[in-house]
């Protein structure tokens, strides 16, 4: 053992060529997108919004304001304070301008305004906030939790991936929307209880992939080798069959993302999303859908129209990512 860790300590780089590894790894993921013009459209459609979203208005360098992110009531007070400064929304996503109700698309208002008078733009742009700061942390703490559970269940087997998976197979028996419904209903609207719901829906979907690709995985000889070499469970779990099932995660968990988006939209156009005022997309359709028989479908199309685009450049670069992959095989 210890002739091994010397000769592995000889072989380390020095840190220049680490350094230059890690750009050349970097440059080796990215150029996904120049080799895939799927992931590539993909990227465009999400990137625009993460852009709209970062630079809405200054709350990149105002920390008081990631209150509104996480608390939709407190939206209110940080737009409409001193501090507040508009950059890509020109305008709060809550002030009213009185007598512009339901207008089309103007120089004043790019989008038109809604049925309270507030410019649709502002409330996209700080809507795309909300959407693209729960769905990823919704799914990150679902990949967490579903990912130990498959992890644990695939390698040990036996009574605990019996007892593991009987579970996650009662979860998942349950119709997704409704699962969402019973949960909001019985703790109420918040932005956690949307992200709550959102991880225990996601989370046995993510097991299941996980207990899949660890029962392969750990039949592998360098998993055998491991284990001759008498290794702990957990660093095999983690250092050995983790990262060799990244792949097939990854790309699982950019689709599921899209999924988030739309079970978002869906519950803030069902009344159970974040509360008013905040500036959630599917509150915006659902605000929206009365003035659509009147010949005002700005609203409803407009707030639609962003949904779709993120959900489909998701599915895009998921895509691209699995075509990549099925590639090189």
């Amino acid at each position: 053992m210890a002739t091994a860790e010397q000769t592995a300590g000889d072989q380390l780089p020095s840190p220049p060529a680490t350094s230059t590894s890690r750009w050349q790894r970097l440059g080796t993921q990215l150029g996904l997108f120049r080799r895939s013009r799927i992931a590539l459209v993909g990227l465009c459609l999400v990137g625009f919004w993460v852009v709209v979203a970062l630079f809405a208005d200054n709350c990149l360098v105002t920390p008081a304001c990631y209150a509104g992110i996480v608390r939709g009531d407190d939206i209110t007070t940080w737009a409409t304070s001193d501090e507040y400064r508009s950059w890509l929304s020109r305008y709060s996503p809550v002030e009213q301008f009185r007598g512009r109700t339901r207008e089309g698309p103007s120089w004043d208002h790019w989008l038109g305004t809604d049925t309270r008078g507030r410019d649709i733009w502002a409330r996209l742009a700080h809507g795309s906030r909300l959407i693209l700061t729960l769905a990823p942390l919704s799914v990150m703490v679902a990949l967490l939790i579903g990912g130990t559970l498959g992890l644990l269940a695939g390698y040990y087997g036996g009574m605990v991936d019996e007892v593991t998976m009987r579970i996650l197979d009662a979860i998942i028996a349950f119709p997704q929307i409704l699962l969402y419904l019973v949960i909001i209903a019985s703790f109420g609207a918040s932005a956690t209880n949307v992200l709550i719901a959102i991880t225990i829906a996601g989370a046995p979907g993510i097991a299941r992939l996980v207990r899949g690709l660890t029962l392969d995985i750990k039949t592998r000889d360098y998993v055998a080798a491991a284990q001759t070499q008498g290794e702990r469970s957990w660093y095999i779990m983690v250092f050995e069959i983790l990262p060799n099932a990244r792949g097939p995660i990854i790309i699982d968990s950019m689709l599921r993302v899209g999924y988030a988006v739309f079970s978002i939209g869906t519950l803030g156009f069902l009344g159970l999303g974040l509360p008013p005022p905040s500036p959630d997309w599917g509150s915006i359709v659902q605000a929206g859908r009365s003035s659509i028989q009147a010949g005002r479908p700005w609203e409803a199309l407009w707030g639609s129209l962003a949904i779709a685009m993120v959900v489909v450049g998701l599915n895009l670069i998921a895509d691209g990512m699995s075509e990549e992959t099925r590639r090189y095989r």
